[in-house]
């Protein structure tokens, strides 16, 4: 899916451009083009990409692929991006990334995602938005305002990965009709997905800080100061990032400290009862055979006196096991 907002440059605005417009639209430079391209066809990516804006093929190359890690690259005439949103997975500790290519030019932004962000449909259907600050404000600002929609998208995404691994810290220490295997397996999908965050967000805060600090011609210098903010939230979310990881790893530890200490209880009761019953075992395999010369089973006080005997032993034994701190 192809959409495109165009800014004229008597400030006004087409939106839903039709792609056969777009070639003679972007040379007027004094306009603004911004193209968000949703799962794109190769097809229509030919035609974006190379028909129309005549990019570097490295960088085709790039958008049409997977990128594991954010970077960014200066082809001097536009910036070739690469960021990672973030989503929830699966499950309630899962967290994925997903690939956002863009392509910033002086008065251009290209957006390229294969699933729905959004970051950009809340700023794609505000039309009202762009008559004064979106696009109107320039290609640079325009990402700004994505890129922090996103930020604020992936700060609460981890207060709630955050509550979550709490809570799976408290429920180890719970007893009852718990799940050992489904904990354990939320316990390391959230450390691995902190390790994936991890991951993403630590070269996605350099590249920020790369275009704040760094003279590129397709950045503005008032525009500078606003991935400047957008490094500052990134470098927190890093570092909160990393006490996650830190308590995910913990937790297992716990979690598997307490698993042992629960096997070691649960032997323990079975070595004590086992050894109980050795005793009175034998006593019950003598006296329960069939000899044939064996006075005192004809005795009438034999039976009654085994049954003694067998709670006498037992309760020595516990009491014995009870006093050395075994029970």
């Amino acid at each position: 899916m192809i959409r495109i907002l165009y800014r004229h440059t008597s400030g006004a605005l087409v939106h839903e451009l039709p792609v056969e417009q777009l070639a003679s639209a972007i040379r007027d430079s004094n306009a603004m083009v911004w193209v968000d391209m949703q799962d794109p066809t190769p097809e229509e990516e030919q035609k974006i990409l190379d028909d129309i804006f005549n990019f570097h093929p490295l960088a085709v190359e790039d958008a049409t692929n997977s990128v594991l890690l954010p970077k960014i690259n200066d082809y001097r005439r536009y910036l070739y991006i690469v960021i990672h949103s973030i989503y929830p997975g699966a499950e309630l500790v899962d967290l994925v990334s997903s690939e956002l290519d863009i392509f910033l030019g002086p008065n251009f932004l290209i957006t390229i995602h294969e699933r729905e962000m959004s970051s950009i449909n809340g700023l794609w259907q505000d039309k009202e938005h762009h008559s004064q600050e979106g696009i109107s404000r320039g290609p640079a600002l325009l990402l700004y305002e994505i890129l922090e929609s996103q930020v604020d998208r992936i700060t609460r995404l981890l207060d709630n990965f955050e509550a979550e691994l709490e809570r799976l810290g408290d429920i180890i220490f719970q007893k009852g009709d718990i799940s050992r295997e489904s904990l354990l397996d939320d316990l390391l999908t959230a450390q691995s997905s902190a390790l994936r965050l991890n991951r993403v967000l630590q070269p996605q805060r350099d590249l920020m800080h790369r275009l704040a600090q760094t003279d590129y011609s397709v950045i503005p210098a008032p525009a500078r100061p606003y991935f400047a903010d957008i490094h500052d939230h990134l470098n927190r979310m890093v570092g909160l990032v990393e006490s996650m990881r830190e308590l995910a790893r913990s937790t297992i530890e716990i979690y598997m400290a307490l698993s042992n200490n629960r096997m070691n209880e649960i032997i323990k009761i079975l070595t004590i009862t086992s050894t109980i019953f050795l005793p009175l075992s034998f006593l019950a395999g003598v006296y329960g055979m069939n000899f044939q010369y064996m006075p005192e089973l004809g005795w009438p006080w034999a039976y009654p006196l085994v049954w003694v005997t067998f709670f006498v032993v037992a309760g020595l034994m516990l009491r014995f096991y009870r006093r050395r701190g075994w029970l």
